[in-house]
């Protein structure tokens, strides 16, 4: 361990525990921890040039991508029990108290950038805050109020002496900040743990264009001769694999050099925007709408009815194209209802004779 070369203590400024040594044995010596660390240097190579410079922009130690690195494995899908998501693992309430949209058609907390501007922010309001990076990744696994506890209960703001007090802090905070570094010295020496430096997966070259609202990418593969995969890996912040139709266009991500010809582009159908009422369910919109559920949850890309709230626009055919839009086929108009044919004029009839009325005069009542 001691001819491992450590990351630079300005990219890091983290210091050597024992826990660090037991990281660094497992990554060695376990094969399935070893194969997990292999994929993460695997993708580092894509997101480590657009991640450092926000970091350096807003003057933060570039080592902190090693957060997003044991956070997510730079897999912007990474979704936690916590509801925590993304790059950098924000809660729907924190990523959106730093910029971030978190909805059913939008959540940036899967883009690499914004979300590593909002993780930047959050980074130095927490130095800020303690003036210690490692009470700062501290505070960004445990949450600010934990840590400020333990600081006031044993009146030390000591990360170390905190992590040997019993219940000084959660027992995963006292792994978390010696995990990060464990991660950084094992990507500075890469041989020593078997892992094979082979340039990883290199940044996806891209280019931006305009697509209106509602638009599949499937819709957007086919008009570019692509894989509508590539369109997710680039525009990983659209999880319905389609452009919000709940308000103007967007800019989306396609490989370089293919842009063009995609503002004619439509939603792909004859849809209108529904907006879920408090109470109603997917099933139940589907049958006020005539339409499957199954071929609902496809046009709005839902994985779980749970996902649909109160509020959430989604489509859903409009009524003259429903039953087209199940079998692919085009509208037909309906045929003009035909008059009856005539037949033979109906005979006369003769009124029936009715019975005269009684003129007798009626009995008196004796009573």
């Amino acid at each position: 361990m001691r001819a491992l070369v450590r990351p630079d203590f300005t990219s890091l400024p983290l210091r050597w525990s024992p826990r660090v040594s037991r990281f660094l044995e497992q990554y060695k010596n376990e094969p399935r921890y070893r194969e997990v660390v292999r994929g993460w240097m695997r993708r580092l190579p894509t997101y480590r040039p657009g991640m450092v410079a926000v970091l350096e922009r807003h003057g933060l130690p570039p080592g902190l991508i090693f957060v997003a690195m044991i956070e997510s494995g730079f897999s912007a899908g990474a979704l936690s029990s916590k509801s925590a998501g993304g790059f950098w693992q924000f809660k729907p309430e924190v990523a959106r108290g730093y910029g971030l949209e978190v909805s059913f058609w939008v959540d940036e907390r899967r883009d690499p950038d914004k979300s590593t501007e909002a993780a930047a922010l959050y980074f130095a309001d927490l130095y800020a805050r303690f003036g210690s990076w490692e009470l700062a990744l501290a505070g960004y696994n445990a949450g600010v109020f934990a840590i400020l506890t333990s600081i006031t209960r044993y009146n030390t703001n000591d990360y170390l002496t905190l992590c040997q007090i019993e219940s000084g802090l959660p027992w995963e905070t006292t792994e978390y900040v010696p995990k990060v570094l464990a991660v950084a010295i094992v990507e500075r020496n890469p041989a020593s743990f078997g892992i094979q430096r082979d340039g990883g997966e290199p940044p996806r070259r891209s280019d931006l264009v305009t697509v209106g609202p509602g638009v599949s990418f499937e819709s957007i593969a086919v008009r570019l001769g692509l894989r509508s995969d590539e369109l997710v890996q680039l525009n990983p912040a659209y999880p319905r694999k389609r452009t919000p139709p709940d308000r103007g266009s967007v800019s989306l991500r396609v490989p370089e050099g293919r842009g063009r010809g995609l503002g004619d582009l439509g939603p792909g159908g004859d849809y209108q925007l529904v907006r879920v009422r408090p109470g109603e369910t997917l099933a139940r919109i589907a049958r006020a709408h005539k339409l499957g559920r199954d071929r609902l949850r496809a046009i709005n890309g839902v994985g779980d009815d749970s996902e649909v709230t109160p509020g959430t626009a989604i489509f859903v055919p409009r009524p003259q194209r429903r039953a087209a839009s199940a079998t692919g086929e085009s509208a037909k108009p309906s045929k003009p209802p035909t008059a009856p044919k005539a037949g033979p004029p109906a005979r006369p009839t003769a009124p029936r004779p009715t019975a005269p009325k009684s003129t007798a005069p009626s009995r008196p009542n004796r009573g």
